[in-house]
């Protein structure tokens, strides 16, 4: 070995004599040190593996949002699907429900002869002549009924009075020209206060024209819940109440509501 009398000898030396360097790296460094470079090397291959795993779940993340877009899309399409088949559902409800109002009307004035013969007994009559009143008729009384003070009838029920869905004057078979008793009727397929309330004002306006008994009734398939108080299945316990503001129900049947046969 060389002689060594200044650092750079030193430092010569080492870098010459590898296995001088190696006991001197021992001597000097403990255990922990010299590890260090292989530690390292380990965390940047994790560092590298974290890296890559990153990449994976940052591209696992973009396909996650582009699917939920996706999904936003549908669903906004989907709701739009579905506010359109409210629609035309509301379209279809509302067109049902004038179809079955028209066909209640159509029924109910086929019945008004049945309705009026419910009161024929009343005045001792078996065999009776139902006769609807002219707009001529209507007027007369609407005229002769305006004089009354306190009718208690609404406002609109001068308006609704000429154009009802059934109003006729009743008479004895034999003798057609006098009339004995008068009904009106509303019909729906769901009865409602507005077709109580149009009766009811209806018939104060007929009864107080021609100072005869003058029937309420209803004709319906369904009753309204509101208006239970106000209606009466029998003919005794309608007359026995002795209430203007009620009116008998005639019940109409969903056959009843089938279109008539015109050949």
């Amino acid at each position: 070995m060389a002689a060594i009398h200044t650092s750079e000898d030193i430092i010569r030396a080492l870098r010459e004599d590898s296995e001088l360097l190696d006991q001197v790296r021992r001597a000097v460094m403990t255990d922990e040190v010299l590890a260090l470079p292989g530690q390292f090397a380990e965390m940047l291959k994790t560092q590298n593996e974290m890296q890559k795993t990153q990449s994976e779940m940052l591209k696992t993340q973009n396909e996650m949002l582009k699917t939920q877009n996706k999904l936003l899309e549908g669903q906004s399409e989907i709701r739009e699907d579905i506010r359109a088949l409210h629609r035309m559902y509301r379209r279809q409800h509302d067109d049902l429900g004038r179809f079955r109002g028209n066909y209640a009307g159509d029924a109910g004035r086929r019945s008004g002869p049945e309705i009026a013969h419910l009161f024929a007994r009343l005045h001792g009559l078996q065999r009776i002549f139902v006769r609807p009143l002219s707009i001529e008729e209507r007027g007369e009384a609407m005229g002769k009924a305006g004089e009354v003070e306190d009718l208690h009838v609404r406002e609109r029920a001068w308006i609704t009075f000429q154009t009802p869905d059934y109003m006729a004057a009743v008479s004895n078979l034999m003798n057609r020209d006098v009339p004995l008793y008068y009904i009106v009727m509303e019909a729906s397929y769901t009865g409602s206060s507005e077709d109580v309330l149009r009766a009811t004002d209806h018939a104060k306006i007929i009864r107080h024209a021609s100072g005869l008994d003058t029937y309420a009734a209803v004709a319906a398939v369904r009753v309204a819940p509101s208006i239970e108080s106000s209606v009466f299945y029998d003919v005794d316990e309608f007359i026995e109440a002795n209430d203007e503001d009620v009116v008998l129900l005639y019940q109409l049947d969903e056959e009843d509501l089938e279109p008539v046969d015109v050949c």
